[in-house]
């Protein structure tokens, strides 16, 4: 089973979403954006640990966009729908009288905080409210704590004492796991293994090091309470009571070295949720629960970046081979700002979150009905690595073909007065020209985020006849990225060339060549003759470069690229952004400043 799809209205920063749900649920966005609030409503519904009186809320948990003071008619909703778990006779049971569709069946959980039915005029205090939790369409249909026991949302926060939790038997996810253990194990041989304890402590007891220990304690208890209220106290190894034997059990790192307590937090991390996997298995197969329902805040606290990798890959994707994953008793739900953990997180199941135009509400977009093709799923997971993973942070994205505009682009547009670290964008490189995959990604067929795609013209020689052929660039922009960012009524409405021509309209800007070509020809000239000069090992390619640099109408296209990647476009690259941004230069081609502004503006408003 699986939470396909949540809406929210009215609370705190949400005035209203509605957003589809993948397998599991990566959800990312700013900081103070609601990623917290999100997950705090869906505990309103399911949290069993939730008293009551957490589900009374105020006055400020309603979004500040009603007005106040608040009308008899505003209240706050929060539902989830339920699908996948027709298979399951257990969870069929539990949600059969919750359905809103038959076939497949889907079942849906809703809380309410609304003023009393039977209240005069509009509310003015907390005890004008009630809050409920019903099942389906019928608001008379009341929830038990059945629901919540059997299909738990449990929270892990930011700032989570894993070294406490393992240590504390009635938290640890050790116990049902001890329990069962303890449960399998024959009597006679658990009180035989009782016996060896009590006979091993007490002779550490008859050391007369260790009998000095105790006596002192107990006479230190005697002086400050007296005789008749003092605790009667032991040092032993673990308690002698068969049935409290395995409990005693802790986990030892290092070969049994060292315990948890000495471990370090990402260790610590990197156990307890091991063992939560482990919990959660052991309660479905108890039949203590049905399934759970697991939100991490934060989940890379204290893990290195390839453990966070391993980690998290495994918790959301696939095993090779069997096609099931290591939670297959539990959803996932992760808050993160990690970058590793976006790059294994399969591709439809993000959750985005975001201001809204006014810039008053949070707005949510959702992967997981994205048409994408398993061709362009394979092309996004494999290139969503740790850098452009940090596309699914930002405010804005600028789209470029490569590492060198990569480097450069922020160089340029911080010249122009826009720092785009400061604004929230980020230059990510497709490694090539095949947008396709990232536009329907991040345009308005998925996260809808504010986006511009900067490509190059690429003429192509003649042919061998001498007939001219047509440049790479407008196909690409009209037939491959401007496709999946303009309506279909704007599609429809505008030829080959008034797309072309309004392109830049819709965040697709082309130069007139190619990357390096319309930065040189834009007065950066000698800029790029101090760079040759600096990394070019060839001397002819120095003279060339510093020739051009003296008279730029000179320049041999072929020979100028050819130059470049001689010595490496990515390094060419850095080092002329190095002497850039030392410069008083402020030269840039229009299409990358025409496109940085379009973004900016976006991020603006």
């Amino acid at each position: 089973m699986r939470i396909s799809r949540i809406t929210i209205r009215n609370f705190r920063n949400f005035a209203h979403i509605d957003v589809s749900v993948g397998e599991n649920a990566v959800v990312v966005g700013e900081n103070r954006i609601g990623k917290s609030n999100l997950l705090h409503a869906l505990r309103l519904i399911l949290d069993p640990s939730l008293p009551d009186s957490a589900r009374k809320l105020r006055e400020e948990d309603f979004w500040d966009g009603l007005p106040r003071p608040l009308a008899k008619s505003d209240r706050i909703t929060v539902s989830v729908e339920i699908a996948e778990f027709e298979e399951n006779e257990n969870q069929l049971a539990l949600l059969a009288e919750h359905l809103v569709e038959p076939d497949p069946m889907v079942a849906r959980l809703t809380y309410v905080w609304q003023p009393l039915p039977g209240l005069e005029g509009d509310p003015t205090k907390e005890a004008d409210y009630e809050f409920f939790v019903y099942g389906g369409d019928r608001t008379e249909n009341r929830i038990s704590y059945e629901v919540r026991r059997r299909l738990p949302f449990e929270l892990l926060p930011p700032l989570r004492d894993c070294e406490g939790d393992l240590g504390r038997w009635t938290r640890s996810p050790l116990r049902p796991l001890l329990d069962r253990a303890a449960g399998a194990i024959d009597r006679t041989s658990l009180e035989a293994l009782a016996e060896g304890v009590d006979d091993a402590t007490n002779e550490l007891s008859k050391v007369n090091e260790v009998k000095k220990v105790a006596a002192s304690v107990v006479d230190k208890l005697r002086l400050m309470v007296g005789s008749a209220q003092r605790l009667e106290t032991i040092l032993r190894f673990s308690p002698t009571d068969p049935d409290r034997l395995i409990r005693a059990l802790r986990l030892f790192i290092d070969g049994g070295r060292r315990g948890i307590a000495d471990a370090s937090l990402g260790s610590a991390n990197l156990l307890y949720l091991a063992l939560k996997a482990l919990e959660y298995d052991q309660l479905v197969a108890d039949g203590d629960r049905d399934h759970t329902i697991l939100a991490v805040e934060e989940p890379e606290a204290h893990l290195h970046p390839n453990l966070q990798r391993l980690i998290f890959r495994n918790y959301l994707r696939s095993r090779d081979g069997d096609g099931s994953r290591a939670e297959d008793s539990a959803t996932i739900f992760m808050t993160t700002h990690s970058p590793h953990v976006a790059s294994v997180t399969p591709v439809r199941e993000f959750v985005l979150l975001r201001r809204n135009a006014a810039g008053n509400a949070t707005e949510a977009m959702s992967t997981a009905t994205l048409e994408l093709s398993e061709d362009h799923v394979s092309d996004l997971e494999r290139y969503l690595d740790v850098y452009r993973g940090e596309m699914l942070f930002a405010r804005g994205v600028i789209l470029v073909e490569g590492d060198a505009e990569r480097f450069l682009v922020p160089v340029l547009a911080r010249k122009h007065g826009y720092d785009l670290d400061e604004l929230g964008i980020s230059v990510c490189s497709v490694s090539g020209t095949h947008f396709e995959p990232y536009l329907m990604l991040l345009g308005p067929e998925g996260l809808s985020m504010p986006l511009a795609a900067l490509t190059d013209l690429d003429p192509r020689p003649p042919s061998k006849d001498g007939t001219e052929r047509e440049p790479l660039g407008p196909k690409r922009v009209v037939n491959h990225m401007l496709i999946h960012l303009v309506d279909e009524a704007t599609w429809k409405a505008n030829d080959f060339d008034d797309l072309l021509t309004d392109a830049h309209k819709h965040g697709v800007c082309m130069n007139s060549h190619t990357f390096e070509v319309d930065l040189f020809r834009s007065g950066l000239h000698e800029a790029f003759a101090k760079a040759m000069k600096a990394v070019g090992s060839s001397a002819r390619a120095r003279k060339r470069m510093n020739d051009w640099a003296e008279t730029p109408a000179t320049l041999d296209v072929d020979v100028f690229l050819k130059d470049i990647e001689n010595v490496g476009k990515g390094r060419f690259a850095q080092r002329l952004a190095s002497i850039i941004a030392d410069s008083e230069l402020i030269c840039c081609p229009d299409y990358i400043l025409t496109g940085v502004k379009y973004v900016a503006s976006r991020c603006d408003s």
